[in-house]
């Protein structure tokens, strides 16, 4: 990759606005765990796959995306997703810094746990290489995610050379960083789970780090590779509506009966498998789902894609980021403040507010800002 091209990249607007759905997956996740609304009770348990989801889909839209643009330079990309995430974080820090009592937040402890330490790793993406609670969940907890997607960018434009010969090689190498885990972890006997944040385990390996997360990233590459060989053409709206509800109705199916089914089916066999696989198909067992739903959905040319590109779902997938990294400092603030006194509607809808003012009056400024910078930069360079 090295100066953009002036090629015109499709968007595939009803992808756009399943980033929206993944990120309403994690919200609904925290919600539970804030509030009593009963209907919460009655969410599936793979909403705590709405990161894999995000992480398949990350994968697929920037294949498409840069397959299509020639001499984008490495710095150039790295730059342009660093203006992309930063700006919405450093705003989510600071306003969890000043509305949130520092009694409520994750963080607080002694030397390399030291919160202004933590914060360093925070505003550098690399506080979800920590085996540590302390650190994968500090300040904005959500944001360790982020932490790992950064790393995703910076191996991106290598994984993206010649992938349609060689997505399946990717795929499988992406599977070693558990293997190598795993030997390791016979020499260092690092629990599964702890009492304590300030203990490194597993759990948290498994669960943030950017290499045991790699898998989902190739499986969105290829996905996309799946979908340019086999889907990407002049589909009549019966046969892509017929291909878009399959799919959508297999992904519902799997996440709200057929996961917890076939985990409860298997248990026996789950507990003879190490830990550390144990917990990775725990982790991203929805991840083969996504693929399948995307592959289906992207061409937007049926009924579901239709749907999804309507102007409103499509708009509420561009804010989805801040929806995502603001939603949980929001319902630490309610459960704070108003306790017994926050309804489901009241919560959302300054969901909605709250992240659309983050998405058009920082999000959208400062990149803007931060990408003429760097074109400053380089030209004086």
């Amino acid at each position: 990759m090295s100066t953009i091209n002036n090629n015109i990249v499709e968007h595939l607007k009803p992808l756009t606005s399943l980033r929206f759905v993944a990120a309403m997956m994690i919200v609904l996740l925290h919600c539970k765990l804030y509030f009593k609304w009963e209907w919460l009770a009655y969410l599936p348990v793979t909403l705590v796959h709405g990161v894999s989801f995000f992480f398949v889909l990350s994968g697929f839209i920037l294949s498409h995306v840069y397959s299509q643009r020639t001499n984008v330079s490495f710095w150039t990309f790295i730059w342009n997703r660093f203006a992309r995430l930063w700006p919405c974080h450093v705003a989510t820090i600071l306003i969890l810094y000043y509305v949130i009592p520092e009694h409520s937040m994750t963080f607080g402890g002694e030397g390399m746990f030291n919160k202004w330490i933590v914060l360093v790793s925070n505003l550098t993406f690399t506080h979800s290489l920590f085996p540590y609670a302390a650190y994968n969940f500090s300040w904005n907890s959500v944001s360790w995610s982020i932490s790992t997607e950064f790393f995703f960018y910076l191996i991106f434009p290598f994984l993206l050379v010649n992938l349609k010969n060689t997505w399946h090689y990717k795929l499988a190498l992406s599977i070693a960083p558990l293997v190598i885990l795993y030997f390791l972890n016979t020499f260092l006997r690092i629990p599964l789970i702890a009492d304590s944040i300030y203990v490194a385990t597993l759990t948290q390996i498994v669960y943030t780090n950017s290499l045991m997360r790699l898998f989902e990233f190739c499986l969105g590459m290829s996905s996309w590779v799946a979908w340019q060989e086999l889907l990407k053409r002049q589909l009549s709206f019966s046969t892509a509506s017929m291909l878009e509800v399959t799919a959508l109705i297999l992904t519902i199916l799997w996440m709200v009966t057929g996961y917890d089914y076939v985990v409860r089916y298997t248990q026996p066999a789950l507990a003879l498998i190490p830990d550390v696989f144990n917990q990775w198909l725990r982790t991203m067992g929805s991840a083969w789902v996504f693929a399948i739903l995307l592959i289906a959905i992207a061409n937007g040319k049926g009924l579901v894609g239709r749907f999804l590109s309507i102007r409103i779902f499509v708009w509420l997938g561009e804010i989805s980021f801040a929806v995502y990294m603001i939603h949980q400092i929001l319902l630490k603030f309610f459960v704070i403040h108003y306790p017994q006194r926050t309804e489901a509607a009241m919560y959302f809808l300054i969901l909605i507010i709250v992240s659309a003012s983050l998405h058009h009056f920082i999000e959208i400024p400062m990149r803007k800002f931060l990408l003429l910078f760097g074109k400053k930069i380089t030209r004086s360079g």
